[in-house]
């Protein structure tokens, strides 16, 4: 619910707030609440944009300063003084182009991590981040005097010389461009020459989407090469910069990512399908190899989009065929079957414990899809899974996708789940495990050697705890009965659980009990993710990346 109200909040705050203002400007008999409600509209932007709202809340901004300028008006019979008139028309102006105004005034420059870039104290200012808060800072100041009726004539002339410098940056800019090329951030650029990267990660992404970068960057640091991160986005950037020491550059524009592939690069490493890897893809002097996040038998993993990179790791055959069996005609010889080198983490065979010790269930549903026609989710079904197991004295760790609370209805069925689970160890004292514990403190393989079994989806999770060679389940949310082998030739290792839930008495005893499909596990682990050996098994990907950006 929580996720859900701030969700709400974030839809109707950045234009309710000041449309509340110009109401109450309009409709009641005191401008105060007018006042209060404008200067929310700001504390607001300031809260949700920070320093980087450039170009952010326009017309949430614009209608809080027509709100201003409505008060002035009805407290003055229908009239606002020349001065106050003035201060507002340029305010509103400057706040209506600030983006096209601002980038012509400043120098922008990339914003990096972990590469020694010097910036002098006026570089530093010199930005359009520094330019946003000035604006803000003037708006405040706009409402602050026009409420108390402070230093009116002063605001005014603030807002002419911010005007005026903006206009006179804009117009310097547009003369000057046909004299001088762009050149970009030479600083960095000169920092990126220096550390000589081999190859660059690409990354571009949604927001939440950090945990894609996050599987292989501790592969790339093991490859023992030097290597730049380019980030597309700068909200990664606070996430990624502690948990590696390679460089990392923020390059928001096509021509600041060419400008990062200096001579020394040789490849670039993906880690999704953004469609802005279509930017760099297109510089076919380097090899292009794509990763992904996961091996799973989602149609994400047989994109016809992988044909536009050089080369396709998969983890094995599976990953292959899963193209070739869909249509999707692309070359084999671009295929590197690598295995999945994250698995190399898991233990495999039955998980060593004390006798009387509680049988764990890891419950690992995906998320719902961007469309109806790949949303695998088994979350309308959660709770019915998860009571079956706490019936037979099993204890569950629930570990959701990432994207699952960006659905509401799927966030009011793990809810649901969560509730089950804490009201069971409040009453058990079964020791189940959900949320940040699950999310945050433990990872993916953390969860996978925590438990005995597991249920999950058509998802990455279930190839990876295939390696652990223990009983699993997957759901069939969407029916498919004996089709679903065909879609996804993992599930003739598993014991399927059916849309209705009927069978869930009988996958609980396979699963806890019987397990007769131990041998078709073992044979499917070698055709998923390589039938590498265990003591070198993560080699296979190092040998194909290296072989990349050497040869």
């Amino acid at each position: 619910m929580a996720h859900l109200a701030r969700r709400l909040i974030d839809v109707a705050a950045p234009n309710g707030l000041p449309l509340a203002a110009v109401a109450a400007m309009l409709l009641l008999p005191t401008p105060w609440p007018g006042y209060l409600l404008s200067l929310a509209t700001l504390g607001y932007g300031c809260y949700r944009y920070r320093a980087d709202g450039l170009g952010q809340h326009l017309i949430g901004r614009i209608l809080a300063i027509a709100a201003i300028l409505i008060g002035l008006a009805m407290g003055s019979q229908g009239r606002v003084g020349y001065s106050w008139a003035i201060a507002g028309t340029l305010l509103i102006a400057i706040i209506a182009f600030e983006p096209r105004l601002v980038t012509a005034l400043t120098v922008r420059k990339l914003e990096t991590a972990n590469l020694p870039v010097n910036r002098s104290g006026l570089e530093r200012w010199n930005n359009p981040r520094t330019a946003f808060a000035l604006i803000t800072v003037l708006s405040l100041a706009f409402i602050a005097a026009s409420a108390f009726g402070w230093g009116q004539w002063a605001v005014t002339v603030a807002c002419g010389l911010a005007a005026a410098g903006l206009a006179a940056g804009t117009v310097e800019k547009w003369l000057g461009r046909r004299r001088r090329a762009h050149s970009g951030d030479n600083d960095v650029l000169a920092a990126v020459k220096a550390h000589a990267p081999r190859f660059i990660v690409h990354f571009a992404a949604p927001e939440g989407s950090e945990y894609q970068l996050r599987l292989w960057l501790p592969y790339f640091d093991r490859l023992g090469d030097d290597y730049l991160i380019v980030l597309r986005d700068r909200e990664f950037l606070p996430d990624f910069a502690p948990r590696t020491a390679a460089p990392i550059v923020v390059a928001p524009s096509i021509t600041d990512l060419e400008s990062m592939l200096v001579p020394t690069v040789k490849a670039v490493f993906y880690v999704n399908q953004s469609m802005h890897n279509a930017q760099c893809v297109r510089f076919a002097h380097l090899t292009h190899i794509q990763l992904m996040h996961g091996d799973s038998d989602k149609p994400a993993s047989y994109n016809p989009i992988s044909a536009m990179y050089d080369r396709i790791f998969v983890a094995g055959q599976a990953g292959i065929d899963r193209y070739h069996n869909h249509g999707i005609d692309i070359p084999t010889a671009k295929f590197r079957i690598v295995g999945h080198p994250q698995v190399a983490k898991v233990t495999v065979g039955p998980r060593a414990k004390a006798a009387d010790t509680p049988t764990v269930a890891l419950y690992a549903p995906t998320w719902t899809g961007l469309s109806e026609d790949v949303n695998f989710c088994s979350l309308p079904m959660a709770r019915d899974i998860c009571a079956a197991l706490i019936a037979r004295g099993v204890t569950v760790i629930v570990r959701p996708h990432p994207y699952t609370r960006r659905n509401p209805a799927a966030a009011r069925q793990l809810d649901a789940v969560e509730r089950l689970l804490a009201a069971d160890a409040e009453a058990s004292g079964r020791e189940h495990k959900w949320g940040k514990t699950t999310s945050e403190t433990m990872s993916l393989i953390d969860c996978v050697n925590a438990a005995d079994v597991m249920v999950t989806d058509a998802s990455g999770a279930a190839s990876d705890w295939l390696y652990s060679e223990k009983p699993f389940a997957v759901t069939d949310p969407t029916g498919l009965g004996e089709k679903l082998a065909a879609e996804l030739p993992l599930a003739k290792a598993a014991y399927v659980i059916r849309a209705d839930t009927a069978n869930l008495d009988e996958v609980c005893a396979e699963l806890l009990d019987t397990d007769s499909l131990a041998a078709d596990r073992h044979k499917m682990k070698a055709y998923y993710l390589g039938g590498f050996p265990a003591d070198a098994y993560e080699e296979a990907f190092f040998t194909a990346a290296r072989d990349c950006y050497t040869e």
